[in-house]
């Protein structure tokens, strides 16, 4: 999706303008994510970390 540029993201920030009514949806910036495809994966593997208490892990 993030390749879909403006043609996603202008009615996504428009609607977010128009009917978002609490305060940190207000503040959201919409953009293309920096890691590209790779971003979903990199954002699961740290929830899935974060969840994790052992040594190996706290060291990554």
């Amino acid at each position: 999706m993030g390749k879909a540029g403006e043609v996603l993201f202008a009615p996504l920030r428009k609607a977010l303008t128009e009917y978002a009514t609490l305060s940190f949806v207000q503040r959201l910036a919409v953009t293309p994510a920096q890691m590209g495809t790779d971003a979903g994966l990199v954002g699961a593997a740290a929830a899935a970390l974060a969840g994790r208490t052992d040594t190996a892990v706290a060291a990554v």
